[in-house]
């Protein structure tokens, strides 16, 4: 009979752990569907997300979300997929959902990049108005979630199977109990009451298995034999899966409860929580890696059941102490008998010390997100530590999830943020441009009106040719009037210099972008202050040099140039203006043109600028051409040049609106254009074409054009091969005696912007010390700014006086970059001083003034200076002499 109960027990228990697997696995797979559909939806996200992100921002960094989580769909896939080999209706789903997202890959998601890396940010926007990328992702999610509903339904149906095979296994054990009882019948008369009874209560116990509403029943145990040790297995056996279920149970309420968190502090005293209800510990905290001062951390974020008046550490390094050694190695830690003043668990009744500290760590994807670190009176089981490591792969999921949401929104509100404060920005320069556009008025009507005295000093000359007299004092007063003109032009030169060099500075910097804070619209309108402060800049020029002509003050400096290196630099200087705008640019120059001329390179270059700026402007489609040529006699016979000399023709060709026959007078005046509707259209001074006229007859030439109406214009400058006035200059040119003076600034400006520069140039202006000296603070800020943003150390001074205290109290500034026209103590006289002291003799200066006239870089480097520079300051070319000076000095 024992026997027989013994085989029926085991036979019973095997059967009942069978079962026991079969729920544990219909669990680990709807739990295991269940999180790989999570996980797509969120790869999903991170890839639409990524996208997004480097279409807006163009930053390769929002890529890596993008490409990771395609990799992780990718493999989420492939597992999912391997629970529905069985089912081929799922497997058609799967693979139906997988099309759709290769299909958004292909058709919406690659090719957004695409245009993105290739610039084509019109086409991006385009693309996104015709795209379907967005129906797409909602189809994909939608199938996703049918898929999902799906396989629960099928673990529905296997619970519901596995239900009618527990009833019929309760049908065997009642067939079974029908012929025990039987045995039993006969037996009884040799079995006391005392035996039967457990075993009726260790058989009833045995039938609870297949209900939980029983699991809370015992066998109470009277005996000291076989039947009692049957009856303490069996209770084990309830305890054990009563455990269970109530673990399962508990670890799928706590993931309903991690859904819609957005704070890392409320998930982790959701997570402290509900442990404790499970686990029954008294005391607990939760640590998060979090990155804080460019440190690696775990950081405290939540406290169950904590003192809080006990200073306890809220952050840890890896590896330092007992939390952060946990992250380090990423396994768990378990500490029996604590010392008594380790920690107190506390209540209104009293306090003791806990004897057990176990720490373990929560990972995501193989990585330490947090430890949790409980302390309790006693052990945890094997089966709860078993339930701990459980429930943390979930729980690292939730943090992951939380975390990047956070870093979501703190992004897009430091973004608002820095839109907010660049708007300000913006409005506060456009207000200053629209002052600096006042006092340009003012400066072309006081400029109108200094034209008027000269009118009537010409007239008032005339009449003087009746008297000796009067000629000599209206001479004096012409001169008066002159020197008066060029000083106010030169005084306004630096007035509005000054202001416009801070724009052009700030705005430059804010183009570079270094901490790729601004988003693409923020940069386009960076770009568009510089631009124009450049326009306004150009338009200072052109008014000094044609008051400079005017006044007779604009000198020649003849020199050898070089006419084949002229078609390079006009197409690095025009090449890309001319491809942004479609329109075909060349350069032709014939053979028989003499490889020097000698003639001024400066003015050449402003001429052929000037026409070919002029070209671009007013041509949307077609080409503009620059020919080099010999001029031939008929050519000078027409323009009335015909000389022993030989001339060189620069013609500029296009094919854009052309002028008609009655305007082409009008339009070598200055402030002229040959339509109204030109100028509102194109924009312009018209100052352009006078000056070139006017700088083509002091180079001893002659400009010419030709035009039709709606078929285009033909510049034509014809200028001798010899500049040659005084006849100084009839010896041959050698290449010995060519300048480099046609090349000076596009050098500077491709050795300041290429890429390819050593790395070893930048680090000579590292951890250099400049002392700046300027009166005006927006040009202390500017240039403070940029030169701090290039590694250099930076000391002011707002006068002459200042610098020469500041030298004397410091004796490691390695250069001096001084402004000109300064109170208390202007910049000559600061250079001349400095250059007294014997150890500052050598020490390089760049004098930066708002002065242009020709006459003051002499003076200035006769003062002292080693360098000299016009503002607005270019940057590029000012870094470029810094880093010459400073390896020369090194």
């Amino acid at each position: 009979m024992s026997t027989a109960l013994l085989i029926f027990v085991l036979v019973m228990h095997s059967r009942i752990n069978a079962l026991q697997e079969e729920t544990n696995v219909i669990t680990h797979q709807d739990r295991e569907i269940t999180n790989l559909t999570n996980q797509m939806e969120k790869n999903i996200l991170d890839m639409e997300t990524g996208q997004r992100g480097y279409v807006i921002t163009g930053n390769d960094k929002y890529l890596e979300p993008y490409l990771s989580g395609r990799i992780e769909l990718q493999n989420n896939y492939d597992k999912l997929l391997s629970w529905s080999t069985e089912d081929s209706t799922q497997a058609n789903r799967l693979a139906n959902l997988k099309t759709n997202v290769d299909h958004w890959i292909t058709s919406s998601s690659e090719p957004l990049i695409a245009l993105k890396r290739e610039g084509r940010d019109r086409d991006v926007l385009t693309q996104y108005q015709t795209d379907d990328g967005i129906n797409q992702m909602d189809q994909i999610r939608s199938q996703i979630s049918e898929y999902r509903t799906s396989m629960t339904a099928n673990t529905d149906q296997l619970i519901a199977r596995q239900a009618e095979r527990n009833t019929l296994l309760i049908e065997l054990l009642y067939l079974i109990w029908g012929l025990i009882a039987v045995v039993t019948i006969s037996a009884a008369w040799l079995m006391s009451r005392t035996i039967s009874q457990p075993i009726r209560n260790i058989t009833e116990s045995i039938l609870g298995l297949t209900s939980s509403r029983n699991l809370m029943s015992r066998i109470t145990i009277t005996s000291n034999d076989e039947i009692s040790d049957l009856g303490h297995v069996t209770n084990e056996l309830l305890s054990s899966q009563q455990e269970r279920i109530e673990l399962q149970e508990h670890t799928n309420n706590m993931m309903s409860k991690y859904q819609g968190i957005h704070e890392i502090e409320s998930l982790s005293d959701i997570f402290l929580s509900n442990m404790a209800d499970k686990l029954h510990y008294p005391y607990a905290a939760l640590y998060v890696r979090q990155e804080e001062n460019a440190q690696d951390l775990m950081i405290r974020t939540a406290v169950f059941a904590g003192d809080a008046q006990l200073n306890i550490r809220t952050s840890f390094q890896m590896g330092e102490g007992l939390v952060g050694q946990c992250a380090k190695e990423a396994k768990l830690m378990e500490f029996h008998q604590l010392p008594e003043n380790y920690v107190q668990v506390f209540s209104s009744l009293g306090s003791a010390p806990p004897h057990s500290l176990l720490l373990f760590p929560i990972c995501f994807l193989g990585e330490v997100l947090a430890v949790a670190e409980i302390a309790a009176f006693s052990p945890l089981t094997p089966i709860q530590i078993s339930y701990v490591e459980a429930i943390t792969e979930d729980f690292g999921a939730a943090i992951n999830s939380t975390l990047n949401t956070m870093k979501i929104e703190s992004l897009l509100t430091e973004s608002q943020r820095m839109n907010e404060e660049l708007q300000v920005y913006t409005e506060e320069l456009q207000t200053q441009s629209e002052e600096l556009q006042m006092q340009a008025e003012s400066l072309q009507v006081l400029n109108g009106k200094l034209e008027e005295r000269q009118l009537i000093a010409d007239e008032k000359t005339v009449e003087a040719q009746r008297a000796q007299a009067e000629l000599i004092t209206y001479a004096e007063i012409l001169e008066r009037s002159t020197r008066y003109k060029s000083e106010f032009l030169a005084n306004m030169s630096h007035e509005l210099r000054t202001p416009l060099n801070g724009i052009l500075l700030l705005s430059e910097f804010l183009k570079e972008n270094n901490s790729e804070s601004l988003t693409t619209d923020e940069l386009e309108y960076a770009q568009a202050i510089h631009s124009s402060g450049e326009d306004l800049l150009k338009l200072i020029n052109d008014i000094l040099d044609l008051s400079k002509v005017e006044a007779g003050k604009l000198n020649i400096e003849a020199e050898a140039v070089n006419v084949t290196e002229i078609p390079e630099s006009v197409m690095q200087y025009f090449g890309e203006i001319a491809r942004e705008k479609h329109v075909d640019l060349q350069v032709h120059v014939e053979d028989s043109v003499p490889d020097m001329i000698f003639t001024d390179a400066q003015r050449l270059r402003q001429i052929i600028n000037n026409l070919l700026s002029n070209a671009l402007k007013f041509t949307s489609q077609g080409s503009v051409q620059l020919e080099i040529r010999m001029a031939n006699e008929e050519e000078l016979l027409e323009t009335e040049r015909l000389t022993e000399e030989a001339f060189l023709a620069f013609s500029v060709q296009d094919t854009g609106i052309g002028i008609s026959e009655d305007k082409q007078s009008i339009i070598f005046e200055a402030f002229q254009q040959a339509e109204k509707n030109t100028e509102r259209h194109y924009g312009g001074t018209g100052l352009g074409l006078s000056i070139t006229k006017e700088l083509s007859m002091l180079l001893g030439g002659h400009i010419v054009v030709e035009s039709e109406l709606g078929r285009g214009s033909t510049f034509t400058v014809y200028l001798p091969v010899q500049y040659n006035p005084f006849s100084q200059h009839e010896q041959p040119i050698t290449k010995d005696q060519v300048s480099d003076d046609w090349e000076i600034s596009e050098s500077l400006r491709i050795a300041a912007t290429a890429e390819s520069v050593p790395s070893v140039e930048y680090d000579i202006l590292k951890d250099k010390h400049v002392l700046l000296v300027d009166d005006d603070d927006r040009n202390l800020f500017a240039l403070s700014k940029v030169l701090k943003a290039q590694g250099l150390k930076v000391s002011i001074a707002k006068n002459g006086e200042q610098a020469l205290l500041e030298l004397k109290q410091s004796s490691a500034i390695d250069l001096i970059l001084m402004d000109i026209m300064m109170p208390v103590m202007d910049g000559y006289e600061a250079i001349q001083q400095i250059r007294l002291m014997e150890e500052y003799q050598n020490l390089p200066i760049i004098a930066l003034t708002a002065r242009a006239m020709s006459e003051d870089r002499k003076r200035i480097i006769n003062a002292g200076a080693t360098e000299y520079m016009s503002k607005p300051i270019n940057m590029e070319h000012l870094l470029v002499i810094m880093r010459m000076l400073l390896s020369n000095k090194s």
